[in-house]
Formats: structure tokens, C-alpha cells, sequence
């Protein structure tokens, strides 16, 4: 597997009112890996976007696809980002452009971590969560996020959801957020929303630190901030993303 290093950015993200980011460092990456493919159904140009969340997962998706003839996975992750702060990191460019250079016909996107904080509204003042005028921005946001991936030549684009939150704030702030992500999917028929809780959560809704695995022994799928996932989470989790877009010889288990 050849693995290229394509640049390296630091982020510092001052804003009040962050949700879910004490955790994280901040900064972006990105990476470029050759890997494989089965048949010809499968996609063979794979990108991956994604906030502090996917940048474990990353690693763990480019390892699913290693070795699989023809097809190329480019990764970009950028910590403590999201679609709320453009100010600060403006994730909708960023899309534009990895569209234009990978010209991907899959991708997965994993955002929203760090999005319950205050944002400006298009031609108005800055609305924080709560406010009606805040959830109607960010969906509009979340909206041509996608519409850029599906205009952009995708024929596959999955967008994970918030995994279930051990603290009851992130809990309901990850609710709200999943919320107008399945809502604007809706509005896109090819656009896949990708259930994090039934594959991590052992009572969807609940959190859960732990999973059976296959040796009957817990597996640890979460980080200890309650928020991210850890390395079997990761793997858990790419495992069951590469076999969604078509790569069936994979066992989805911890």
C-alpha cells in the first residue's frame, strides 16, 4: 500500500459555546492511499472527509481498503471544524475542491462533532442553539454540503451520524443534529445516512463504552472523553462502511 501525505494545517478554534470538543487537539490532515476493488459495481475513487470523529476511522477505512487493485482512498480531516464555523474552517470550499481533485465516485463524511455553538446566519446576526433561526441555517448548510458531494459526480455518498454520547448535553446535542441530517437526506435521495448506534450502542439510544466480542470478552469501542471513537470502535465502524459500498468479504464484528 503506498501512502501519501498531502499537507498538514493548524486549526485554533476560540469560539464560546463549543459542545464536544475539550477532548480533541485541534488541526487537519490529509492523506492519499491506493488500495483495491472486487468487482466493478464497487466505487473505485473513495473520499473521506471528516472532523476529529473520522480521523481515527480514516486510518481504519484506509486499512479496510488496502490491498483491493484499483482503488484510491483520499482522506482530509480537520479537528475541531464542522459546518457551524466556516468563519473558521470553510468546510463547503474544502468540498468544492477535494471534488475537483480526487473526482471521486464515493464518499463518506463524518461532521457535526463539533457544531452546537453559535453561528451567523445568513444576513444576520449570530444566533446561538436553541434559537429556530439556528437549526434552519445549519440545515441549510448541511443541505448544500451534500448537494456539493452529489453535484460534484459521487455516486455514492454516506454521511455518518453522531454515535450515541455518554454525557446527557453531547447526548442531546448529537439527537439534533442527527435530526437535520436525516432531514435534508431525505430531501436527497442519494444521499445514505450511516446508523452509528445500532453498530456501536448495545441499546440504540444508550451509550455504551463496551461491545461483546467475538471471543465473548468486552471490547472497548469508545474513547474515555465519552464522545469519540476508540481504535476497535474505528475499526468496527470502517469494517461496516466499506462493506455498505459494496465490498462484501468483510465480517462486521469486534
Amino acid at each position: 500500500m503506498q501512502k501519501k501525505r498531502l499537507g498538514w494545517t493548524v486549526l485554533v478554534l476560540v469560539a464560546a459555546g463549543m459542545s464536544m470538543t475539550a477532548a480533541a487537539q485541534t488541526g487537519a490532515g490529509a492523506a492519499k492511499t491506493d488500495a483495491s476493488s472486487t468487482n466493478a459495481a464497487t466505487p473505485r475513487r473513495i473520499l473521506i472527509l471528516g472532523d476529529s470523529m473520522m480521523q481515527l476511522l480514516s486510518h481504519s477505512l484506509e486499512r479496510e481498503l488496502a490491498g483491493r487493485p484499483g482503488v484510491t482512498a483520499t482522506t482530509f480531516t480537520s479537528l475541531a471544524s464542522g459546518l457551524a464555523r466556516l468563519d473558521v474552517f470553510d468546510w463547503l470550499g474544502k468540498m468544492r475542491s477535494a471534488m475537483s481533485e480526487a473526482r471521486p465516485d464515493a464518499v463518506i463524511v463524518g461532521l457535526g462533532t463539533n457544531d452546537k455553538q453559535a453561528l451567523q446566519a445568513e444576513g444576520s446576526a449570530v444566533v446561538q442553539p436553541g434559537d429556530p433561526a439556528w437549526n434552519k441555517e445549519y440545515a441549510r448548510r448541511v443541505g448544500e454540503a451534500m448537494d456539493i458531494l452529489v453535484n460534484g459526480g459521487a455516486r455514492q455518498v454516506i454521511w455518518m451520524e453522531l454515535p450515541d454520547m455518554r454525557d446527557e448535553r453531547h447526548q442531546a446535542d448529537a439527537m439534533e443534529i442527527n435530526a437535520i441530517l436525516r432531514q435534508e437526506a431525505k430531501l436527497r435521495p442519494a444521499i445514505r445516512i450511516f446508523d452509528t448506534k445500532s453498530l456501536l450502542s448495545r441499546k440504540p439510544g444508550t451509550f455504551s463504552p463496551y461491545l461483546i466480542g467475538r471471543t465473548g470478552m468486552p471490547v472497548a469501542v469508545r474513547e474515555g472523553d465519552g464522545i469519540h471513537l476508540s481504535r476497535a470502535g474505528a475499526d468496527l465502524t470502517a469494517a461496516k462502511l466499506v462493506s455498505e459500498m459494496g465490498f462484501a468479504d468483510l465480517a462486521v464484528k469486534p
